[in-house]
């Protein structure tokens, strides 16, 4: 063979040739004859094995012509192709077997080689592009669940499967050595690039992530080319680029990887990646956004399918942990996460990768705090999966409970959401317990830790030991001394046998036997030798002493003589050596006990256990403790916007009730509210929550059993429970009851706890098994319906005659019974009614009249009321009932007065005392009845009354209805055509007729009942105008009557009493307004604020003039009072019910009270009120002019804060443009420095655009000359160093202007206050001097009575004193006020004229309000307020 087949880079390589044996195509065929072309290459396959070699040009012209070439020709020439691989295949094989294969056999197999892959290649490339455009999509497959859909070529051939049979054929080609046919052996970059960018092509297309069969055999011929033909680099850097440009690839890749490694053992392609991850350049991967997400999203994915992989490696990404790019943060922190669960969580783990393990949770623990909100989110994500998996290191856990304790107030909801939902899971996968009852772990602990204590020996003192031991040595020295003393010189030629292997150690214990044996010259001995051995050991640094002082005394003249001392030198260094020994080993011998002792061994072990022990619950309680310190921050997240927090907070409450934390209790209740939620999710949580907790018990049994837990489990938690937990509870109920949660059985178990008929049934458990039914007949009244006689005679039997609350528990019960739905458009039922002789209502008047003389009992007027309830809901004739009761509890206020007024001589006191104290409590309870009688009387005849009047004219109406379209039917059938159009129009006119009259006798109906009220019930001749004179006295006399809870009572019945009659009400206003004002008690002035909202409902007209009277209480020195007063006129404004005036400013001093919680309601307020269209930024002007009233109270920076809140919601540009031009005009009537600097900081507050500022810039005048104060200039300032950074480009030069003039006009302030200093100095010294030559006549006309006096001075913006005192040929200025506000009839900084200090209560009762006065040009002077405003002032 003379050519050699080189690869092209595209088509028209093969068309010219560069080399002399360079393979080029002669001709590509034209299209009529490749088809012949085609089957002559068909019979030479069949033949010849290398047939690719004749006729690869055939092959090469239909993929140049592959556009115009048939589908069927091309599907034909692929087969072929196919069939060509597989021959080549087995030829190469037997070719590459042979040892002595030719240069010509190697060329030619090279050749036949090349060209296959090259047109299978290329083929591919052409059907794939051909696949991206599919025409038809059909399913394929049988049996349901098996179908799937391909993509047919036109021909119809499913290329999904043929591509598969491509690459497997270039797989079996290349698992061949195929190195061996090139020369050098090592196969040319250019086939395996022609291999590997045909695989990556297919790869491209975001199908491949579905088919895994056609993704697997193209990771194994990857796979292949990276282990046979070094194609690991390239591989690697072409898995980066596909990454970041093909987000489908993340999971194909990595197991393409995964492959690569279990497969071909190639671990070093993934280190390479990661290299290339950990080059990455920080600025570029937070450019690419997307491509940073996915190597997040690959690096993650492959963690959890190679973690060992790449363990080693993971230096190399902890760079990216301090970069700017979260995404990639994220990916790192999972990889870490990944290697944590699946690495390093094993028992086993090596002590080389503990410090690992370490240095991850210490990186996780530090990203809890990152600076992204993502990041938090993620880490808390990874350390869930953590608890989740059981991997957390018991050490770790308080640390980690604390981070995430910070974690739950983060701004970001996903953050909190992962807080929760890893606090959740620490209480379900924690080691310690199924129960973490804090109390009981704390008192377990106190007391393990007690018995460990007592268990531990006591430890000898050391100084104690020290001293017995120096004792112990004194009498052995004086031994080794008497023994040593006469020991000549050559003692040392001595022998003592010493091992030659013996260590120092058990040197030292052996002298320490022989000093204990009395063998003391051995003991010299052996010291010498050891000395010898061992001279650099501390323990014989006293014989080293002693020799070194004998070789200075032997080199000294005087030897003889001293030879005595140096022996005695040497003997003393040998015995502190001893004594070091002794001490030592004696007191180790001490202190340490026995080993072979039994009893020691037993409680060493006891001690160990006890230790554990100890421990484990220390641990416990620590957690339990920290459980505990996330609840209230988890309970202000049920209040929370987001949904979420919602969720996880009942979650957590839920668990850890489960978990027996008692402090989830807390979180419990405050669930409760949630049941009114509007978001129907919300409300489905927390029924399924309580549904968990309450109606699922754990105990087994048969159905009463079930049943009894149930009830137990309800009952426990109406213990404790607040009014509005019992109103929320109540809803839950309900929706249990809707929802057949609560069965037959749970409803029998309740009426036989209330009984009693079940034992030990304590009277909290009755009344608590009586309110659940009461809240179960809410939703089934059938189910009070059919006991009435049990509740009757039990509830309000003799049991209730020492148990009113029990009585008055039933009353609510029954009350269920009128409690019928209205449906609009149909004829409401007929109400559920009892005869007045009915056995309900004689014990109810039994047990009012008979207990209202028990002193001892606090909830007989609560059980009144409810007592009067029942009567007017559920009684024929209540009126009459009621009215008996009132005459006879009056006849027992008459007795306790007689007894008050015959005392017990023996103990006048104390019998005066009593009698008063019973006189006062029967009075009280006569009144409360009373007052309440008059309101149910009220609601009884404009409800039930009314209704019943509406309900019988709707059913007649129907029979006339029905009784004439009869008639009709009759006339139609028997008359001729004119008398059927007579009879058409006679009906239509009486069908007229009926609705006029309907209405007519409606509104006749509603005059007669207002009528009733207004002169029959409180006032005319009846049972309750005769005891209004009796409240009235009470509430005027404090004197005479001076018990709190009657005039309490007192006060709510005269305020009930004007709510049934206008009359009465105009009559008696004047005294409530003067008990709100006057009344010491704190308690009845929060009532009667109530009465009065109620009463602006009722009556607005009548209240309308007092109105200023309610703001007054806004100031009230009780928190309860202002409260209650917020409240209400809350209410009212957002109602419409009071027109909002100046008075508001009132409101905006609430947001600086001292209360949080008025505080809060007053955001609230304004909150709610900013929704109601442009509300706010009509009142603004007012407000912002009566708090910067200096007289008004409100300093400054108090103004500043209620200013900043306030100008929040003013958002709209019209309105900061308006409010701009106000402002600036308010600077004119301005009085005090004060007052110029508040106007400046609102117009701080306000945002600008161009036509602000122009604004700004017309009424600079108006202001300029307060631009001398710094304050002033200071905000100036700062509007314009705000207004720089969002206004648009064109108004830069208004802002230079603006600020050139800001800084003139300042610096002349400056200028002209010097001058006028100056100025006044001169004027004063030529005072001086003119008043010496003065004439006495001149100068009577002052400027003084110009401006109206100097005794008006101060109030110079009075219009009425203005008007008064100024002189009728000068023209008064115009005075500036904000025109804009259509509601707001006050002019700025007015102040009001003071009443007179000497006025008294009653002389301002004493007339109305005085109607206001207009003024020409149609406005409100504030001077004519003055007798509605001095009672505030007082």
């Amino acid at each position: 063979m003379t050519f050699e087949f080189s690869i092209p880079m595209n088509h028209d390589g093969l068309l010219t040739k560069t080399n002399v044996n360079q393979y080029v195509v002669e001709e590509v065929l034209p299209l009529r004859l490749i088809p012949g072309a085609v089957q002559d290459f068909k019979f030479a396959v069949r033949s010849d094995q290398f047939a690719i070699l004749t006729h690869f040009d055939t092959a090469f012209s239909v993929l140049c012509l592959q556009r115009d070439v048939d589908c069927s020709i091309k599907d034909e020439v692929w087969d072929l192709l196919i069939r060509v691989g597989q021959s080549v295949t087995n030829q190469v094989s037997n070719a590459l077997e042979d040892p002595d294969l030719t240069h010509d056999d190697r060329l030619q197999n090279l050749n036949a080689l090349k060209m296959t892959c090259y047109m299978i290649c290329q083929f591919i490339d052409v059907f794939e592009a051909e696949d991206t455009k599919p025409v038809i999509q059909l399913n394929v497959g049988k049996g349901r669940g098996k179908q799937r859909k391909a993509t047919i070529s036109k021909s119809g051939r499913d290329w999904e499967l043929e591509k598969r049979r491509g690459i497997q054929t270039l797989l079996n080609l290349l698992q061949r050595n195929l190195n061996r046919l090139w020369d050098p052996p090592v196969a040319e970059e250019e086939f395996i690039n022609l291999v590997s960018n045909c695989c990556y092509r297919l790869l491209e297309n975001p199908g491949i992530a579905k088919t895994k069969e056609t993704r697997d055999v193209i990771s194994n011929l990857l796979g292949v080319l990276v282990k046979k033909y070094n194609h690991g680099l390239g591989a690697s850097l072409k898995i980066m680029q596909l990454l970041q440009h093909f987000e489908h690839l993340v999971v194909p890749l990595v197991q393409t990887l995964e492959i690569f490694v279990n497969q071909y053992q190639d671990k070093t392609i993934v280190s390479e990646m990661m290299r290339e991850i950990g080059r990455m350049d920080t600025r570029d991967v937070v450019k690419d956004t997307g491509g940073t997400r996915v190597l997040a999203q690959f690096l993650v994915e492959l963690a959890q399918q190679l973690p060992a992989i790449m363990l080693p490696s993971i230096s190399v990404l902890v760079g990216h942990l301090d970069g700017e790019s979260y995404t990639l943060r994220n990916g790192v922190l999972g990889v870490m996460g990944e290697m944590l669960i699946k690495v390093l969580s094993q028992e086993d783990l090596e002590d080389k990768l503990k410090p690992t393990r370490e240095s991850f949770l210490d990186k996780l623990e530090d990203h809890i705090h990152d600076v992204n909100a993502f990041v938090r989110s993620r880490v808390l994500q990874i350390w869930l999966n953590i608890v989740n998996e059981k991997c957390l290191p018991l050490p770790r856990q308080e640390n980690l409970v604390n981070l995430i304790l910070g974690r739950l107030q983060d701004k970001s909801s996903s953050v909190r959401k992962y807080a929760i939902q890893l606090m959740i899971a620490l209480m379900k996968k924690n080691p310690f317990a199924s129960k973490l009852p804090v109390e009981e772990l704390q008192a377990s602990y106190e007391k393990e830790k007690e018995k460990l204590k007592d268990m531990t020996p006591e430890e000898p003192d050391i100084n104690t030991i020290m001293v017995e031991l120096e004792a112990c040595w004194t009498a052995v020295e004086k031994k080794i001394r008497a023994e040593l003393k006469d020991k000549e010189s050559d003692d040392e030629s001595d022998e003592t046998n010493t091992e030659d292997e013996i260590n120092v150690d058990q040197m030292l214990e052996d002298i320490y036997k022989e000093l204990v044996e009395e063998r003391y010259s051995s003991c010299y001995n052996m010291i010498k030798i050891a000395h010898t051995k061992w001279p650099q050991e501390v323990v014989f640094q006293y014989l080293g002493e002693s020799e070194e002082t004998e070789k200075d005394i032997e080199d000294d003249e005087e030897m003889n003589e001293e030879k005595g001392e140096n022996k005695t030198t040497v003997l003393d260094g040998i015995i502190n050596c001893l004594k070091d020994i002794y001490l030592v080993q004696k007191r180790a011998a001490v202190s340490t006990p026995d080993p072979a002792s039994q009893q020691n061994t037993s409680l060493v072990n006891e001690l160990t256990k006890q230790q554990v022990v100890v421990q484990y619950l220390k641990d416990s309680t620590t957690f339990a403790n920290q459980i505990q310190q996330g609840v209230p921050i988890i309970c202000q997240l049920l209040g929370s916007k987001t949904t979420s927090d919602v969720f996880e907070a009942i979650e957590f409450f839920v668990t850890g009730f489960e978990f027996g934390v008692a402090a989830t209790m807390m979180g419990i209740r405050r669930m409760l509210v949630l049941i009114w939620s509007s978001e129907q999710t919300i409300k489905d949580a927390v029924v399924g929550a309580y549904k968990r907790l309450y109606l699922n018990p754990q105990a087994g049994g048969n159905q009463r059993s079930v049943a009894l837990a149930i009830v137990k489990n309800l009952t426990a938690l109406l213990h404790s429970a607040s009014l509005g937990d019992i109103t929320s509870f109540e809803a839950l109920i309900q929706q249990f009851v809707n929802g057949d949660d609560i069965g037959q059985n749970v409803i029998q178990i309740l009426w036989e706890k209330f009984i009693p008929k079940i034992p030990n049934t304590s009277i909290e458990d009755s009344r608590a098994a009586l309110l659940l039914l009461s809240m179960i007949g809410g939703a089934k009244p059938e189910i009070i319906k059919s006991n009435i006689d049990v509740l009757v005679s039990e509830g309000l039997g003799k049991r209730a005659e020492t148990d009113l609350l029990l009585a008055q528990i039933t009353c609510r019960t029954l009350l269920k019974l009128a409690a019928g739905k209205k449906i609009k458009g149909v004829v409401a039922a007929e109400p559920y009614k009892f005869s007045e002789n009915h056995e309900m209502f004689t014990r109810l008047s039994y047990l009012l009249v008979n207990a209202v003389t028990n002193t001892e009992t606090r909830v007989w007027v609560p059980f009144g009321e409810q007592a009067i309830n029942v009567i007017y809901k559920l009684s024929e004739q209540p009126d009459n009932i009621s009215g008996e009761i009132i005459k006879k509890l009056a006849q027992e206020v008459g007795k306790a007065c007689q007894i008050g007024q015959t005392p017990d001589e023996s103990n006048i006191e104390g019998s005066q005392e009593k009698s008063a104290s019973l006189s006062n409590v029967t009075l009280t309870r006569l009144l409360s009845i009373s007052g309440h009688v008059a309101l149910r009387q009220l609601v009884h005849l404009d409800n039930s009354v009314f209704g019943e009047m509406k309900r019988r004219r709707a059913i007649q109406e129907d029979k006339k209805e029905k009784e004439q379209n009869k008639t009709k039917s009759r006339a139609s059938s028997v008359t001729s055509n004119m008398s059927k159009i007579k009879e058409e129009d006679t009906g239509e006119g009486i069908e007229d007729e009926l609705g006029l009259a309907g209405a007519a006798a409606e509104d006749a109906e509603a005059e007669y009942i207002r009528k009733i009220c207004e002169t029959d019930v409180v006032t005319g001749e009846n049972l309750l105008s005769a005891l209004h004179q009796l409240i009235v006295v009470v509430c005027t006399n404090s004197t005479k009557y001076p018990d709190t809870e009657l005039r309490t009572a007192a006060t709510l019945a005269l305020a009930k009493f004007t709510m049934v009659s206008s009359e009465f009400c105009d009559a008696h206003l004047q005294l409530l307004f003067t008990i709100l004002e006057k009344s010491p008690n704190p308690a009845i002035r929060a009532n009667t604020i109530i009465a009065l909202g109620d009463l602006s409902f009722r009556f607005p007209n009548l209240i309308e003039p007092w109105t200023p009277h309610l703001y007054g209480r806004l100031r009230d020195e009780s928190p309860q009072v202002r409260k209650n007063t917020l409240q209400v006129l809350t209410h009212l404004i957002l109602n419409d019910m009071v027109k909002v005036k100046g008075q508001i400013s009132e409101l905006g001093t609430c947001i600086i009270d001292h209360d949080e919680r008025i505080a809060n309601l007053a955001k609230l307020f304004w909150l709610e009120l900013s929704k109601k269209g442009n509300a706010v930024y009509n009142v603004m002007p007012d407000v912002i002019s009566r708090l910067s009233d200096p007289d008004v109270g409100v300093d400054e920076d108090c103004f500043r804060t209620i200013m900043k809140y306030l100008f929040g919601f003013i958002q709209k540009d019209k309105q900061c443009e308006s409010l701009v031009e106000k402002i600036c005009h308010r600077y004119r009537a301005t009085r005090v420095d004060r007052q110029w600097r508040d106007l400046s900081y609102c117009l701080s507050l306000l945002s600008y655009n161009e036509k602000s500022l122009r604004k700004l810039q017309e009424n600079l005048q108006c202001f300029a000359d307060k631009l001398v104060d710094d304050e002033v200039y200071s905000c100036f300032s700062s509007i314009i160093n705000k207004s720089r950074s969002f206004v648009k480009p064109e108004a830069k030069v208004l802002i230079d202007e603006l600020e050139e003039k800001f800084e003139k006009f300042h610096k002349k302030g400056l200028e002209d206050e010097e001058i006028s200093q100056k100025a006044s100095s001169a004027s004063d010294a030529a005072t001086k001097h003119k008043n010496k030559h003065r004439t006495p006549g001149r100068g009577t006309k002052t400027p003084g009575r110009r401006r109206g006096g100097k005794e008006n001075k101060d109030d110079i913006n009075s219009p009425i004193d203005g008007r008064k005192t100024r002189t009728k040929g000068r023209k008064p200025k115009p005075k500036v006020s904000f025109s804009s506000d259509e509601e707001s009839d006050v002019e700025l900084f007015d102040v009001d004229n003071k009443g007179s200090e000497d006025e008294n209560i009653d002389e301002i009762f004493s007339s109305k309000p005085s109607s206001t006065r207009k003024s020409r040009n149609g406005r409100t002077s504030l001077g004519t307020r003055n007798s509605s405003r001095s009672i505030a002032t007082e």
